[in-house]
């Protein structure tokens, strides 16, 4: 088995192409053509993303994201709405040939060691949540509790979500660095003001950016702890790479064909 594992740092992408970009690291590794891969990204400009499965009818205020020009985009992964702007985005790939466990819960906590691995180079000590999986989840990520978070002296600190194609499994994942909590959650629909402005009091009892433990921490500092974290975990060498031709000719097929238009799940 080869040690060499691969990071990637794509740098600053639109929102529909990041989304394509992971999933055709999936199909590539899913056929043996690439390594277990960690990725990092940036976003064009502030964007939300949201879960395979979740409905934009019913949990977002279309019209206010296109006036402030907030694009959306659908995960190939579930979860629930992530809003990327002063954040940190992740995504690694990988299979059980390579030692991943079988089954969503037990893939996060394994993956979360490379995370709480990775939070430890930064000064902040993090666990796994025992909260169990909330039955009336919000619509923002953060806000929702799920057995996989991580989470740091009570408070959320990185949302994950996941998809299992075969064998293979594409993990992705936001760490907020600052609060952006009110305007993100203007562009959430709730039936009233009063129930946003509860909600959104609630969000910020959950959750705290990194910027709270690690004010100085900066995106490259974070970069720079997941690649030596995640080595650290696998005990691989996670060695600065590039996408092949294959998988770019890939993601500009998928972002032009899947993830450009948002449509209902």
């Amino acid at each position: 088995m080869d040690n060499k594992y691969r990071f990637i740092n794509t740098g600053i992408l639109d929102a529909a192409l990041n989304m394509a970009i992971d999933e055709a690291i999936l199909i590539h590794h899913l056929k043996g053509e690439v390594p277990p891969t960690l990725r990092v990204f940036r976003w064009s400009q502030p964007s939300i993303s949201l879960g395979r499965f979740q409905s934009i009818e019913r949990e977002i205020e279309l019209d206010l994201c296109q006036q402030r020009d907030v694009p959306l985009v659908r995960r190939p992964t579930g979860g629930r709405a992530v809003y990327h702007r002063d954040e940190f985005t992740y995504s690694i790939v990988i299979s059980k040939r390579y030692g991943v466990p079988s089954g969503i819960i037990t893939a996060y906590a394994y993956l979360a060691q490379g995370l709480m691995a990775a939070l430890h180079l930064l000064g902040v000590q993090a666990e796994i949540s025992d909260e169990r999986v909330n039955k009336h989840p919000s619509a923002a990520c953060f806000a929702s509790s799920t057995q996989a978070d991580l989470t740091s002296g009570g408070f959320k600190l990185v949302g994950s979500a996941q998809v299992w194609k075969e064998d293979a499994l594409l993990q992705q994942g936001s760490l907020p660095l600052d609060n952006r909590a009110a305007e993100f959650f203007d562009m959430l629909r709730y039936p009233d003001i009063t129930t946003r402005q509860k909600e959104l009091t609630l969000y910020c009892q959950k959750m705290t950016p990194l910027h709270t433990f690690k004010p100085t921490a900066s995106w490259d500092d974070v970069a720079q702890a997941f690649k030596n974290g995640f080595s650290t975990f696998f005990q691989r060498t996670f060695e600065p790479g590039e996408l092949s031709s294959s998988e770019w000719e890939l993601a500009h097929q998928l972002a032009r064909e899947k993830y450009c238009d948002v449509k209902p799940p």
